[in-house]
């Protein structure tokens, strides 16, 4: 059964092998997030934001949704590293409600 922290689509047939590499890389995913993204409500209100710093999970997706490079927030926020940006960007993957099917009319 393919975990919720899966980030590949599941197209093989079973016994591929790509199941257990779905449960592996939502292993490391969700640790990465739990190392990065951390949630204080004594800093920014307790909105998720990156660890040791106050910048919000928002504010890097706000960017990034602009138009802003990784490289740009990297010059604008120099505490972001990165990984913090990928780690922003894969907790709202991960806290996003599960898609449904779009079925055009």
């Amino acid at each position: 059964m393919p975990t919720h922290h899966s980030i590949m689509t599941d197209r093989r047939p079973r016994g591929s092998g790509l199941r257990r590499c779905n449960r592996a890389a939502g292993r490391l995913l969700a640790m990465t997030i739990a190392s990065r993204i951390t949630a204080d409500p004594a800093i920014m209100a307790g909105a998720p934001a990156i660890r040791g710093t106050r910048i919000t999970v928002s504010a890097v997706l706000g960017q990034l949704a602009a138009g802003s490079t990784v490289e740009e927030l990297l010059a604008d926020y120099p505490s972001l590293t990165r990984d913090d940006v990928l780690a922003a960007l894969a907790f709202a993957a991960e806290t996003m409600p599960q898609e449904r099917p779009f079925i055009a009319a």
